[in-house]
C-alpha cells in the first residue's frame, strides 16, 4: 500500500512539473482595456464602458491576462502604456492585445487619442494634452518578440471634423502588430461595433493574427456606422542562422614599423554626453532632461526626475521644434540632443 501511494505520489508531481513546464512553453498573453467616458469638457460616452466590458470578457475567456484602466488623464495613460510595455517586454514571445475606447481628433495631419483630463480651448491645445495613436502603436511594436494587436475604437471630438485614424494607418509601419483604427459616426445605443467585432472574432487571434484581422474587416465592413482602417500584421521573422566562425588573421612574420607624426596634435574633440532611452535612464539623468528643457524654455515644473504631465508636454514641446514626432517619450538621439545643445 504505501508503495503504491509513493508511486501514485510521484506521478501527480512529475504531472504538475510536466505541466508547469508545458505552461511556460506558451506565449504569454496580456491585454490592457482602456475605456475613456467621463470626460472634463467633452459630453459622455457611456457606451465605452459597455464595450470595454465586453472586450475584456472576450480577452479573457482567451487566456490573456487584463488590466483595466478607465477614465485616463494624461499622466496616467502614459504610465498604462508604459506598463503594458514593460509587461510584453518581461516574457518572450508575448502575444497582446491593447483596446481604446474614447474620443479622437487630427491636427497638423497626425492622430491623438485624448485623456479625459483634455480641455482644447483650440485645435492646437492636443499638441501638449493628446496622445499621438500612432506612438502608442510605436511603444509596443519595439518590444522585440512580441506581437498582437492594437483595436482604437474612437469617436470624433466635438471640435474636429475628423478622428484621424486613417492618418494612423498611413503612418504605421507594418510589423507583428495588426493595428485597427475605427471611427464611430454616431454614438450607438449599445456596445460598439468594433467590441462586438471583437467579440465574435477572438477565437482567430491566435495562432492566426491574419484570419483574425480579416474577420474583423468583414464584420466592421458591413455597418454603415463606422469607418474601419487596418494595418494587417507581419508574421514573425525566423531567427537568422548562427554565422559561421571565421579565423582570425595570421600574424605577419615581420613585425610593421611605427609611423612617427611631426605634425601637431589637434585638441581632441569635446567630450559628448550619451544618453540612453528613456526607460533605461537613471534619476540623474532624468534630472538633467529637466534641467535642459527648463533652460530652454519648455518646462517650469519641479526638478525632480520625475516624468509626470508637464514634462511629457515640455518633451513634446521640444520635438516639435526639432520636427520629431510629438510622443512625449525621448529617444536616445533625442535625448543627447538636448543635453549637447545646452552647455
Amino acid at each position: 500500500m504505501m508503495r503504491a501511494h509513493l508511486i501514485s505520489v510521484l506521478s501527480a508531481v512529475a504531472l504538475t512539473c510536466c505541466g508547469a513546464a508545458t505552461a511556460k512553453s506558451e506565449p504569454v498573453r496580456v491585454a490592457l482595456v482602456i475605456s475613456n467616458a467621463q470626460y472634463a469638457s467633452m459630453p459622455p460616452l457611456g457606451v465605452c464602458g459597455a464595450s470595454a466590458a465586453i472586450v475584456r470578457d472576450a480577452l479573457r475567456g482567451k487566456g490573456f491576462e487584463v488590466t483595466e484602466r478607465n477614465n485616463l488623464g494624461r499622466g496616467e495613460f502614459d504610465a498604462a502604456i508604459g506598463n503594458l510595455a514593460r509587461q510584453a517586454a518581461a516574457s518572450p514571445a508575448t502575444l497582446v492585445a491593447l483596446y481604446y475606447c474614447g474620443y479622437a481628433l487630427e491636427f497638423n495631419g497626425r492622430s491623438f487619442l485624448l485623456p479625459t483630463s483634455a480641455g482644447l480651448a483650440r485645435d492646437s491645445d492636443v499638441l501638449t494634452q493628446g496622445i499621438i495613436s500612432k506612438s502608442l502603436v510605436d511603444s509596443l511594436v519595439r518590444v522585440k518578440e512580441s506581437g498582437g494587436f492594437v483595436l482604437l475604437d474612437v469617436f470624433k471630438a466635438s471640435n474636429s471634423t475628423a478622428s484621424g485614424l486613417a492618418r494612423l494607418v498611413e503612418q504605421a509601419a507594418a510589423s507583428t502588430y495588426a493595428v485597427i483604427g475605427v471611427s464611430n459616426d454616431v454614438t450607438p445605443g449599445g456596445p460598439t461595433a468594433a467590441s462586438l467585432a471583437l467579440r465574435d472574432q477572438v477565437a482567430a487571434i491566435e495562432p492566426n493574427l491574419e484570419k483574425f484581422t480579416e474577420g474583423m474587416h468583414g464584420q466592421l465592413s458591413r455597418n454603415v456606422s463606422v469607418t474601419a482602417h487596418f494595418v494587417p500584421a507581419l508574421a514573425r521573422p525566423s531567427p537568422p542562422p548562427p554565422s559561421p566562425a571565421v579565423p582570425p588573421p595570421a600574424a605577419s612574420a615581420v613585425p610593421a614599423t611605427p609611423t612617427v607624426s611631426t605634425a601637431p596634435t589637434a585638441p581632441p574633440p569635446p567630450t559628448r554626453q550619451m544618453m540612453a532611452d528613456e526607460e533605461q535612464m537613471s534619476e540623474q539623468d532624468r534630472r538633467l532632461v529637466q534641467v535642459k528643457l527648463a533652460t530652454l524654455g519648455y518646462y517650469i515644473g519641479r526638478i525632480d526626475g520625475n516624468f509626470g504631465p508637464e514634462t511629457r508636454a515640455a518633451i513634446r514641446r521640444y520635438q516639435f521644434e526639432i520636427k520629431a514626432e510629438m510622443t512625449g517619450r525621448l529617444t536616445a538621439e533625442q535625448a543627447t540632443k538636448l543635453v549637447d545643445s545646452v552647455r
